[in-house]
Protein backbone atom coordinates (compact mmCIF):
# COMPACT_ATOMS: atom_id res chain seq x y z
CA UNK A 1 0.00 0.00 0.00
CA UNK A 2 1.33 3.45 -0.95
CA UNK A 3 1.03 5.83 2.00
CA UNK A 4 2.62 8.80 0.20
CA UNK A 5 -0.68 10.21 -1.18
CA UNK A 6 -2.05 10.23 2.38
CA UNK A 7 0.87 12.33 3.65
CA UNK A 8 0.49 14.76 0.79
CA UNK A 9 -2.85 15.83 2.23
CA UNK A 10 -2.64 18.97 4.42
CA UNK A 11 -3.25 17.70 7.96
CA UNK A 12 -1.31 14.42 7.82
CA UNK A 13 1.51 16.38 6.22
CA UNK A 14 1.46 18.99 8.99
CA UNK A 15 1.50 16.26 11.62
CA UNK A 16 4.54 14.73 9.95
CA UNK A 17 6.14 18.18 9.78
CA UNK A 18 5.67 18.50 13.55
CA UNK A 19 7.34 15.12 14.05
CA UNK A 20 10.26 16.04 11.78
CA UNK A 21 10.75 19.27 13.72
CA UNK A 22 10.66 17.44 17.05
CA UNK A 23 13.16 14.85 15.84
CA UNK A 24 15.52 17.58 14.63
CA UNK A 25 15.72 19.06 18.15
CA UNK A 26 17.34 15.83 19.38
CA UNK A 27 20.58 16.96 17.70
CA UNK A 28 21.15 19.63 20.36
CA UNK A 29 22.70 19.22 23.80
CA UNK A 30 22.64 17.07 25.81
CA UNK A 31 21.73 14.26 23.37
CA UNK A 32 23.84 15.35 20.37
CA UNK A 33 22.08 12.97 17.96
CA UNK A 34 23.44 14.74 14.89
CA UNK A 35 21.80 12.50 12.24
CA UNK A 36 18.43 13.62 13.66
CA UNK A 37 18.81 17.14 12.24
CA UNK A 38 19.82 15.79 8.82
CA UNK A 39 16.84 13.43 8.80
CA UNK A 40 14.49 16.24 9.86
CA UNK A 41 15.74 18.68 7.22
CA UNK A 42 15.78 16.04 4.49
CA UNK A 43 12.26 14.91 5.32
CA UNK A 44 10.70 18.33 5.53
CA UNK A 45 12.42 19.44 2.32
CA UNK A 46 10.89 16.47 0.52
CA UNK A 47 7.38 17.62 1.45
CA UNK A 48 8.10 21.31 0.97
CA UNK A 49 9.55 20.67 -2.49
CA UNK A 50 6.51 18.59 -3.41
CA UNK A 51 4.23 21.40 -2.24
CA UNK A 52 6.15 23.92 -4.34
CA UNK A 53 6.08 21.69 -7.41
CA UNK A 54 2.32 21.40 -7.04
CA UNK A 55 2.07 25.20 -6.80
CA UNK A 56 0.59 25.20 -3.33
CA UNK A 57 -0.37 28.61 -1.95
CA UNK A 58 1.83 30.80 0.20
CA UNK A 59 -0.27 29.97 3.24
CA UNK A 60 -0.08 26.23 2.59
CA UNK A 61 3.72 26.26 2.65
CA UNK A 62 3.74 28.70 5.58
CA UNK A 63 1.72 26.30 7.70
CA UNK A 64 3.98 23.43 6.72
CA UNK A 65 6.94 25.43 8.06
CA UNK A 66 5.02 26.60 11.10
CA UNK A 67 4.20 23.05 12.17
CA UNK A 68 7.83 22.05 11.66
CA UNK A 69 8.91 24.96 13.86
CA UNK A 70 6.27 24.15 16.48
CA UNK A 71 7.63 20.63 16.87
CA UNK A 72 11.23 21.78 16.76
CA UNK A 73 10.90 24.47 19.42
CA UNK A 74 8.51 22.55 21.66
CA UNK A 75 11.04 19.76 22.11
CA UNK A 76 14.08 22.04 22.07
CA UNK A 77 12.73 24.65 24.51
CA UNK A 78 10.47 22.64 26.85
CA UNK A 79 12.80 23.58 29.70
CA UNK A 80 11.56 27.19 29.72
CA UNK A 81 8.35 26.07 31.41
CA UNK A 82 10.40 24.63 34.28
CA UNK A 83 11.29 28.17 35.41
CA UNK A 84 7.61 28.78 36.19
CA UNK A 85 7.52 25.93 38.70
CA UNK A 86 9.80 27.89 41.05
CA UNK A 87 6.74 29.98 42.01
CA UNK A 88 4.06 27.59 40.83
CA UNK A 89 1.21 29.18 42.77
CA UNK A 90 1.73 32.48 40.91
CA UNK A 91 2.74 31.37 37.42
CA UNK A 92 1.05 27.98 36.91
CA UNK A 93 -1.30 29.45 34.33
CA UNK A 94 1.68 30.51 32.15
CA UNK A 95 3.06 26.99 31.78
CA UNK A 96 0.99 26.11 28.67
CA UNK A 97 2.12 29.36 27.04
CA UNK A 98 5.76 28.67 27.85
CA UNK A 99 5.48 25.09 26.62
CA UNK A 100 3.51 25.72 23.42
CA UNK A 101 2.96 29.48 23.04
CA UNK A 102 6.64 30.43 22.72
CA UNK A 103 7.26 27.63 20.14
CA UNK A 104 4.15 28.80 18.28
CA UNK A 105 5.58 32.32 18.04
CA UNK A 106 9.03 31.09 17.02
CA UNK A 107 7.39 28.79 14.49
CA UNK A 108 6.39 31.90 12.57
CA UNK A 109 10.04 32.35 11.64
CA UNK A 110 10.33 28.89 10.12
CA UNK A 111 6.99 29.42 8.41
CA UNK A 112 8.30 32.61 6.84
CA UNK A 113 11.39 30.86 5.48
CA UNK A 114 9.15 28.21 3.89
CA UNK A 115 6.80 30.80 2.47
CA UNK A 116 9.63 32.96 1.10
CA UNK A 117 11.18 30.15 -0.94
CA UNK A 118 7.94 29.94 -2.92
CA UNK A 119 9.01 33.21 -4.54
CA UNK A 120 12.14 31.58 -5.96
CA UNK A 121 11.42 31.00 -9.67
CA UNK A 122 13.70 27.98 -10.17
CA UNK A 123 13.49 24.40 -8.97
CA UNK A 124 15.95 21.57 -8.29
CA UNK A 125 19.24 22.18 -6.52
CA UNK A 126 18.86 25.90 -7.23
CA UNK A 127 15.75 26.02 -5.04
CA UNK A 128 17.50 23.98 -2.35
CA UNK A 129 20.36 26.49 -2.07
CA UNK A 130 17.92 29.40 -2.05
CA UNK A 131 16.04 27.75 0.82
CA UNK A 132 19.27 27.29 2.80
CA UNK A 133 20.07 30.99 2.38
CA UNK A 134 16.55 31.96 3.43
CA UNK A 135 16.68 29.67 6.46
CA UNK A 136 19.87 31.29 7.74
CA UNK A 137 18.58 34.76 6.95
CA UNK A 138 15.47 34.08 9.02
CA UNK A 139 17.61 32.58 11.81
CA UNK A 140 19.57 35.82 11.82
CA UNK A 141 16.33 37.79 12.07
CA UNK A 142 15.20 35.60 14.96
CA UNK A 143 18.41 36.51 16.72
CA UNK A 144 17.82 40.25 16.32
CA UNK A 145 14.12 41.16 16.08
CA UNK A 146 12.18 42.03 19.27
CA UNK A 147 15.42 41.90 21.34
CA UNK A 148 16.34 38.59 19.66
CA UNK A 149 16.34 34.96 20.74
CA UNK A 150 19.02 33.03 18.82
CA UNK A 151 18.65 29.87 20.88
CA UNK A 152 19.26 26.48 19.21
CA UNK A 153 20.38 27.82 15.88
CA UNK A 154 20.83 24.80 13.61
CA UNK A 155 24.61 25.25 13.64
CA UNK A 156 24.71 24.30 17.33
CA UNK A 157 23.99 20.72 16.31
CA UNK A 158 27.76 20.50 15.67
CA UNK A 159 28.65 21.16 19.32
CA UNK A 160 29.60 17.49 19.70
CA UNK A 161 32.54 17.95 17.29
CA UNK A 162 35.44 20.13 18.51
CA UNK A 163 36.86 20.05 14.97
CA UNK A 164 33.74 21.36 13.25
CA UNK A 165 33.20 23.96 15.97
CA UNK A 166 36.49 25.51 14.82
CA UNK A 167 34.84 26.57 11.57
CA UNK A 168 32.78 29.02 13.65
CA UNK A 169 35.97 31.10 13.82
CA UNK A 170 35.49 31.65 10.07
CA UNK A 171 31.75 31.97 9.57
CA UNK A 172 30.28 31.97 13.05
CA UNK A 173 27.49 29.66 14.13
CA UNK A 174 25.34 31.04 11.30
CA UNK A 175 27.88 29.71 8.81
CA UNK A 176 27.54 26.27 10.38
CA UNK A 177 23.76 26.62 10.18
CA UNK A 178 24.06 27.21 6.45
CA UNK A 179 26.26 24.15 6.00
CA UNK A 180 23.93 21.99 8.12
CA UNK A 181 20.82 22.94 6.15
CA UNK A 182 22.62 22.24 2.89
CA UNK A 183 23.77 18.84 4.19
CA UNK A 184 20.24 17.91 5.24
CA UNK A 185 18.30 18.92 2.17
CA UNK A 186 21.05 17.73 -0.19
CA UNK A 187 20.25 14.15 0.83
CA UNK A 188 17.22 14.41 -1.45
CA UNK A 189 19.53 14.80 -4.46
CA UNK A 190 21.89 11.91 -3.74
CA UNK A 191 20.07 9.75 -6.30
CA UNK A 192 19.13 12.56 -8.68
CA UNK A 193 18.99 11.61 -12.35
CA UNK A 194 21.21 14.50 -13.33
CA UNK A 195 24.92 14.19 -12.59
CA UNK A 196 25.09 17.94 -11.94
CA UNK A 197 22.90 17.69 -8.79
CA UNK A 198 24.93 14.74 -7.50
CA UNK A 199 28.15 16.68 -8.10
CA UNK A 200 26.84 19.63 -6.06
CA UNK A 201 25.78 17.31 -3.24
CA UNK A 202 29.18 15.62 -3.15
CA UNK A 203 30.83 19.03 -3.15
CA UNK A 204 28.81 20.07 -0.09
CA UNK A 205 29.89 16.93 1.74
CA UNK A 206 33.48 17.40 0.60
CA UNK A 207 33.47 20.93 2.01
CA UNK A 208 32.26 19.46 5.32
CA UNK A 209 35.09 16.93 5.38
CA UNK A 210 37.63 19.64 4.55
CA UNK A 211 36.17 21.78 7.33
CA UNK A 212 36.65 18.94 9.80
CA UNK A 213 40.26 18.41 8.63
CA UNK A 214 40.99 22.14 8.91
CA UNK A 215 39.48 22.20 12.40
CA UNK A 216 41.59 19.23 13.44
CA UNK A 217 44.76 20.93 12.20
CA UNK A 218 43.77 24.15 14.00
CA UNK A 219 43.36 22.32 17.29
CA UNK A 220 46.69 20.55 16.85
CA UNK A 221 48.51 23.82 16.17
CA UNK A 222 47.17 26.46 18.58
CA UNK A 223 48.52 29.98 18.25
CA UNK A 224 47.91 31.94 21.44
CA UNK A 225 49.31 35.20 22.76
CA UNK A 226 51.85 35.17 25.54
CA UNK A 227 50.45 36.18 28.93
CA UNK A 228 51.20 36.03 32.63
CA UNK A 229 49.57 33.02 34.34
CA UNK A 230 46.52 33.96 36.40
CA UNK A 231 45.06 31.37 38.77
CA UNK A 232 41.28 31.62 39.08
CA UNK A 233 38.67 29.84 41.16
CA UNK A 234 35.08 29.28 40.07
CA UNK A 235 32.62 28.82 42.92
CA UNK A 236 29.44 26.83 42.29
CA UNK A 237 27.19 26.88 45.40
CA UNK A 238 24.31 24.99 43.72
CA UNK A 239 21.63 26.77 45.75
CA UNK A 240 18.11 25.65 44.72
CA UNK A 241 16.18 28.48 43.11
CA UNK A 242 13.30 28.12 45.57
CA UNK A 243 15.76 28.93 48.40
CA UNK A 244 17.90 31.51 46.65
CA UNK A 245 15.79 34.52 47.65
CA UNK A 246 14.15 33.01 50.73
CA UNK A 247 14.60 35.67 53.49
CA UNK A 248 15.25 32.95 56.06
CA UNK A 249 17.90 31.31 53.87
CA UNK A 250 19.85 34.33 52.61
CA UNK A 251 22.41 34.32 55.40
CA UNK A 252 23.08 30.59 55.03
CA UNK A 253 23.47 30.97 51.27
CA UNK A 254 25.97 33.78 51.80
CA UNK A 255 27.94 31.74 54.34
CA UNK A 256 28.05 28.83 51.90
CA UNK A 257 29.70 31.05 49.30
CA UNK A 258 32.29 32.24 51.82
CA UNK A 259 33.01 28.69 52.99
CA UNK A 260 33.51 27.34 49.48
CA UNK A 261 35.70 30.29 48.54
CA UNK A 262 37.93 29.80 51.57
CA UNK A 263 38.83 26.22 50.67
CA UNK A 264 42.58 25.67 50.24
CA UNK A 265 43.94 25.44 46.72
CA UNK A 266 46.93 23.86 45.01
CA UNK A 267 47.19 26.97 42.81
CA UNK A 268 48.34 30.50 43.78
CA UNK A 269 44.85 31.95 43.47
CA UNK A 270 44.46 35.62 42.52
CA UNK A 271 40.89 35.70 41.22
CA UNK A 272 37.58 34.36 42.54
CA UNK A 273 34.40 34.22 40.43
CA UNK A 274 30.91 33.80 41.87
CA UNK A 275 27.77 33.24 39.76
CA UNK A 276 24.97 35.59 38.71
CA UNK A 277 23.17 37.27 41.65
CA UNK A 278 25.29 35.12 43.97
CA UNK A 279 25.01 37.77 46.70
CA UNK A 280 21.40 38.37 47.79
CA UNK A 281 22.20 41.87 49.09
CA UNK A 282 22.94 45.30 47.64
CA UNK A 283 26.68 45.17 48.27
CA UNK A 284 27.36 48.86 47.69
CA UNK A 285 25.25 49.52 50.80
CA UNK A 286 26.56 46.58 52.86
CA UNK A 287 29.96 47.54 54.30
CA UNK A 288 29.97 44.66 56.77
CA UNK A 289 29.30 41.98 54.17
CA UNK A 290 31.86 43.44 51.80
CA UNK A 291 34.36 43.12 54.66
CA UNK A 292 33.41 39.47 55.11
CA UNK A 293 33.99 38.91 51.41
CA UNK A 294 37.37 40.62 51.56
CA UNK A 295 38.47 38.07 54.16
CA UNK A 296 38.31 35.27 51.55
CA UNK A 297 39.91 37.22 48.69
CA UNK A 298 43.60 36.36 48.21
CA UNK A 299 46.00 39.17 49.06
CA UNK A 300 46.24 41.48 46.07
CA UNK A 301 43.47 39.53 44.38
CA UNK A 302 39.99 40.28 43.04
CA UNK A 303 36.56 38.72 43.42
CA UNK A 304 33.94 38.86 40.64
CA UNK A 305 30.35 38.34 41.67
CA UNK A 306 26.95 38.65 40.15
CA UNK A 307 24.82 40.96 42.28
CA UNK A 308 22.01 43.45 42.06
CA UNK A 309 22.76 47.10 42.48
CA UNK A 310 20.44 50.07 42.65
CA UNK A 311 20.31 53.81 42.89
CA UNK A 312 20.90 55.14 46.43
CA UNK A 313 17.84 55.27 48.69
CA UNK A 314 15.78 58.41 48.13
CA UNK A 315 16.90 58.91 44.52
CA UNK A 316 13.90 59.30 42.21
CA UNK A 317 13.25 57.56 39.93
CA UNK A 318 14.77 54.47 41.50
CA UNK A 319 16.53 52.01 39.21
CA UNK A 320 17.94 48.52 39.63
CA UNK A 321 20.52 46.63 37.58
CA UNK A 322 21.59 43.01 37.24
CA UNK A 323 25.34 43.43 37.47
CA UNK A 324 28.77 41.89 37.65
CA UNK A 325 30.73 43.56 40.45
CA UNK A 326 34.48 43.33 41.06
CA UNK A 327 35.80 43.68 44.62
CA UNK A 328 39.41 44.03 45.74
CA UNK A 329 40.95 42.48 48.85
CA UNK A 330 39.87 45.55 50.86
CA UNK A 331 36.22 44.88 50.08
CA UNK A 332 35.88 47.89 47.79
CA UNK A 333 33.91 47.68 44.55
CA UNK A 334 36.48 48.70 41.94
CA UNK A 335 34.47 48.23 38.72
CA UNK A 336 31.06 46.99 37.69
CA UNK A 337 29.30 45.87 34.52
CA UNK A 338 25.50 46.14 34.08
CA UNK A 339 23.61 43.58 32.03
CA UNK A 340 22.23 45.20 28.88
CA UNK A 341 20.38 42.33 27.19
CA UNK A 342 17.49 41.74 29.57
CA UNK A 343 15.08 38.78 29.47
CA UNK A 344 11.52 39.84 28.53
CA UNK A 345 9.05 38.93 31.30
CA UNK A 346 11.98 37.57 33.32
CA UNK A 347 13.69 40.87 34.12
CA UNK A 348 11.25 43.41 32.73
CA UNK A 349 7.72 43.56 31.37
CA UNK A 350 7.62 44.74 27.74
CA UNK A 351 5.23 47.65 27.15
CA UNK A 352 4.85 48.05 30.90
CA UNK A 353 2.56 51.11 30.70
CA UNK A 354 0.25 49.39 28.21
CA UNK A 355 0.10 46.24 30.33
CA UNK A 356 -0.73 48.26 33.43
CA UNK A 357 -3.51 50.13 31.64
CA UNK A 358 -5.01 46.91 30.25
CA UNK A 359 -4.76 44.64 33.28
CA UNK A 360 -4.27 47.01 36.19
CA UNK A 361 -1.10 48.38 37.70
CA UNK A 362 1.19 45.60 38.88
CA UNK A 363 -1.11 42.81 37.66
CA UNK A 364 1.45 41.50 35.17
CA UNK A 365 4.50 40.37 37.14
CA UNK A 366 7.95 39.45 35.98
CA UNK A 367 9.19 35.99 36.90
CA UNK A 368 12.18 37.16 38.94
CA UNK A 369 11.72 38.52 42.46
CA UNK A 370 10.57 42.08 43.04
CA UNK A 371 8.11 44.41 41.32
CA UNK A 372 10.63 46.82 39.77
CA UNK A 373 11.81 46.24 36.20
CA UNK A 374 15.54 46.05 35.69
CA UNK A 375 17.29 48.84 33.81
CA UNK A 376 19.51 47.77 30.91
CA UNK A 377 23.18 48.69 30.94
CA UNK A 378 24.88 50.54 28.06
CA UNK A 379 26.13 47.41 26.28
CA UNK A 380 29.21 45.20 26.02
CA UNK A 381 32.51 46.80 26.90
CA UNK A 382 36.12 45.97 27.56
CA UNK A 383 36.60 46.56 31.27
CA UNK A 384 40.09 47.51 32.45
CA UNK A 385 41.03 46.17 35.87
CA UNK A 386 43.46 47.70 38.39
CA UNK A 387 47.05 46.51 38.55
CA UNK A 388 48.28 43.86 36.15
CA UNK A 389 44.99 41.97 35.88
CA UNK A 390 43.95 41.35 32.26
CA UNK A 391 40.96 43.28 30.87
CA UNK A 392 37.70 41.40 30.40
CA UNK A 393 34.29 41.54 28.75
CA UNK A 394 31.43 40.78 31.14
CA UNK A 395 28.38 38.75 30.12
CA UNK A 396 25.48 38.14 32.47
CA UNK A 397 23.32 35.07 31.90
CA UNK A 398 21.96 34.70 28.37
CA UNK A 399 23.93 37.63 26.95
CA UNK A 400 26.40 34.93 25.93
CA UNK A 401 24.00 33.44 23.35
CA UNK A 402 24.23 36.41 20.96
CA UNK A 403 26.85 35.88 18.23
CA UNK A 404 28.88 38.96 17.42
CA UNK A 405 27.56 40.87 20.45
CA UNK A 406 29.78 39.69 23.30
CA UNK A 407 32.59 42.24 23.03
CA UNK A 408 32.57 45.91 22.11
CA UNK A 409 33.36 46.33 18.39
CA UNK A 410 35.71 49.32 18.83
CA UNK A 411 37.18 48.86 22.31
CA UNK A 412 40.54 47.18 22.80
CA UNK A 413 40.24 43.42 22.57
CA UNK A 414 39.73 41.89 26.06
CA UNK A 415 41.94 39.06 27.29
CA UNK A 416 38.98 37.00 28.53
CA UNK A 417 35.21 36.86 28.76
CA UNK A 418 33.38 36.22 32.03
CA UNK A 419 29.89 34.77 31.90
CA UNK A 420 28.06 34.62 35.22
CA UNK A 421 24.71 32.88 35.13
CA UNK A 422 22.03 31.22 37.20
CA UNK A 423 20.55 28.24 35.41
CA UNK A 424 19.04 26.99 38.64
CA UNK A 425 15.68 28.08 37.21
CA UNK A 426 15.76 25.16 34.80
CA UNK A 427 16.66 22.25 37.07
CA UNK A 428 18.03 19.10 35.46
CA UNK A 429 16.64 19.82 32.01
CA UNK A 430 18.41 20.28 28.68
CA UNK A 431 18.43 24.10 29.05
CA UNK A 432 21.71 24.41 31.03
CA UNK A 433 23.49 22.04 28.63
CA UNK A 434 22.37 24.04 25.60
CA UNK A 435 23.37 27.29 27.30
CA UNK A 436 26.84 25.89 27.97
CA UNK A 437 27.43 24.90 24.34
CA UNK A 438 26.47 28.35 23.07
CA UNK A 439 29.06 29.85 25.41
CA UNK A 440 31.66 27.51 23.90
CA UNK A 441 30.92 28.88 20.42
CA UNK A 442 31.49 32.48 21.55
CA UNK A 443 35.01 31.57 22.67
CA UNK A 444 35.80 30.10 19.24
CA UNK A 445 34.20 32.94 17.27
CA UNK A 446 36.13 35.60 19.15
CA UNK A 447 39.34 33.66 19.84
CA UNK A 448 39.03 34.66 23.51
CA UNK A 449 38.84 32.29 26.50
CA UNK A 450 35.51 32.24 28.30
CA UNK A 451 35.06 31.62 32.01
CA UNK A 452 31.57 30.56 33.03
CA UNK A 453 30.37 30.56 36.64
CA UNK A 454 26.88 29.12 37.15
CA UNK A 455 24.96 28.84 40.40
CA UNK A 456 23.88 25.24 39.90
CA UNK A 457 26.05 24.41 36.90
CA UNK A 458 27.40 24.00 34.46
CA UNK A 459 30.46 26.08 35.37
CA UNK A 460 33.34 25.69 32.93
CA UNK A 461 36.53 27.16 31.55
CA UNK A 462 36.89 27.26 27.75
CA UNK A 463 40.12 28.17 26.03
CA UNK A 464 40.15 30.30 22.87
CA UNK A 465 39.45 27.16 20.81
CA UNK A 466 36.37 26.13 22.80
CA UNK A 467 38.13 23.28 24.56
CA UNK A 468 37.05 22.68 28.14
CA UNK A 469 39.88 22.94 30.66
CA UNK A 470 37.60 21.89 33.49
CA UNK A 471 33.96 22.00 34.56
CA UNK A 472 31.58 21.44 37.46
CA UNK A 473 28.59 19.29 36.58
CA UNK A 474 24.94 20.24 36.72
CA UNK A 475 23.74 20.22 40.31
CA UNK A 476 27.24 19.79 41.77
CA UNK A 477 28.51 21.92 44.65
CA UNK A 478 32.18 22.86 44.72
CA UNK A 479 35.03 24.90 43.29
CA UNK A 480 37.14 24.68 40.16
CA UNK A 481 40.72 26.02 40.17
CA UNK A 482 42.49 26.58 36.84
CA UNK A 483 44.94 28.92 35.14
CA UNK A 484 43.37 31.46 32.79
CA UNK A 485 44.03 30.47 29.15
CA UNK A 486 45.35 33.01 26.63
CA UNK A 487 43.49 34.50 23.63
CA UNK A 488 44.55 33.68 20.11
CA UNK A 489 47.34 35.77 18.69
CA UNK A 490 45.33 36.61 15.58
CA UNK A 491 41.68 37.67 15.82
CA UNK A 492 39.51 35.05 14.07
CA UNK A 493 37.82 36.01 10.82
CA UNK A 494 34.36 36.08 12.39
CA UNK A 495 35.71 37.99 15.37
CA UNK A 496 36.88 40.72 13.01
CA UNK A 497 33.83 40.97 10.76
CA UNK A 498 30.95 39.58 12.79
CA UNK A 499 27.60 39.37 11.07
CA UNK A 500 28.95 40.89 7.88
CA UNK A 501 30.25 37.36 7.29
CA UNK A 502 26.71 36.03 7.77
CA UNK A 503 25.29 38.44 5.23
CA UNK A 504 28.05 37.63 2.73
CA UNK A 505 27.40 33.89 3.14
CA UNK A 506 23.69 34.41 2.57
CA UNK A 507 24.30 36.56 -0.51
CA UNK A 508 26.88 34.09 -1.84
CA UNK A 509 24.49 31.16 -1.43
CA UNK A 510 21.78 33.05 -3.30
CA UNK A 511 24.36 33.71 -6.01
CA UNK A 512 25.13 29.99 -6.29
CA UNK A 513 21.42 29.19 -6.37
CA UNK A 514 20.94 31.64 -9.25
CA UNK A 515 23.93 30.25 -11.16
CA UNK A 516 22.67 26.68 -10.76
CA UNK A 517 19.41 27.69 -12.43
CA UNK A 518 21.29 28.30 -15.69
CA UNK A 519 22.59 24.75 -15.65
CA UNK A 520 19.08 23.34 -15.30
CA UNK A 521 17.72 25.57 -18.06
CA UNK A 522 20.57 24.54 -20.35
CA UNK A 523 19.69 20.83 -20.05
Amino acid sequence: MDFLPLFLKPWPQRGLAFIFGAVGALAFAPLFIFPAILLALSGIWFFLNRALERQKSFWAVFWLGWWFGLGHFTVGLYWISHALTVDLSTFWWLIPFALFGIPAILGVFTGVSFMAVRLWPYDGISRAFAFAALWVGVEWLRGHLFTGFPWNLVGYAWAFSPEMVQTASLGGVYGLSLLTVLLGISLNYMTAKGSFERTIVLTVYLVTVLGWVWGHVRLENPDVAASQPLAIRLVQPSIPQVLKWDPEQKEENFKELLTLTARPSHLPLKTIIWPETAVPFFLEQEDFRRQLISNVIPQGGLLFTGALHRTPPGVVPGEIWNSLLVLNDQGNIVVHYDKFHLVPFGEYIPFRNLMDSLFGKGSVKKITAGMMDFTPGPGPKTTVLPGDFPSFSGLVCYEVIFPGAVIHPTHARPAWMINVTNDGWYGRTSGPYQHLEMARFRAVEEGIPLIRAANSGISAVFDAYGQSLGSLGLGAKGVLDVFLPSPTRVVPFYGQWGDWITLILIAGTFGLAWSFSFKRRAR
